[in-house]
């Protein structure tokens, strides 16, 4: 009775593939500089907030915020870990949604959504770390407030 049970622990540990079962870096977000603006005028001290769903986090989510400069600029940091098993191991593929969403004199704006389908750094841009350029004058409206197509260098064009 006791080697079953040994087996059975042992079993339960085992990868289910090759990358499932290692300690390896896993990248929820990488790095995201912006600038908001409105028509050419920066601004300043709107605070940007960033969303990750992930199975990864505590209750499936993560936030944090950042504060613009006097020059509209803002800047997020990479969200990474390292982690023996896959946050996702039971699931055939990763999936990370990430939102970017800021208020601006009382209305919400979306300024970036995606859906990060890896684990590895720079994916969801061109050169490494996402750029944002957001011009709040020109938005969409929608149910959830406004929607900004702001230029960027990520992997999805709009």
């Amino acid at each position: 009775m006791k080697r079953e049970l040994l087996a059975l622990l042992v079993f339960a540990f085992l990868p289910l593939t090759s990358e499932a079962f290692v300690f390896k870096k896993i990248v929820y977000c990488s790095p995201i500089e912006g600038v908001v603006h409105w028509a050419g005028k920066p601004l300043a001290d709107v605070t940007v907030t960033r969303e990750l769903y992930s199975g990864g986090f505590k209750n499936n989510k993560y936030e944090d915020r950042a504060t613009t400069t006097t020059n509209g600029k803002f800047g997020f940091a990479v969200v990474e870990e390292r982690r023996l098993f896959r946050p996702d191991l039971l699931s055939s593929s990763p999936s990370v949604a990430q939102i970017i969403s800021l208020s601006y004199e009382g209305i919400r704006y979306g300024i970036w959504a995606f859906n990060k389908l890896d684990y590895l750094p720079g994916t969801e841009s061109i050169g490494g770390f996402l750029k944002l350029n957001c011009d709040l004058s020109k938005f969409e409206e929608d149910s959830d407030g406004r929607t900004v197509r702001c230029s960027h260098n990520g992997v999805r064009q709009p």
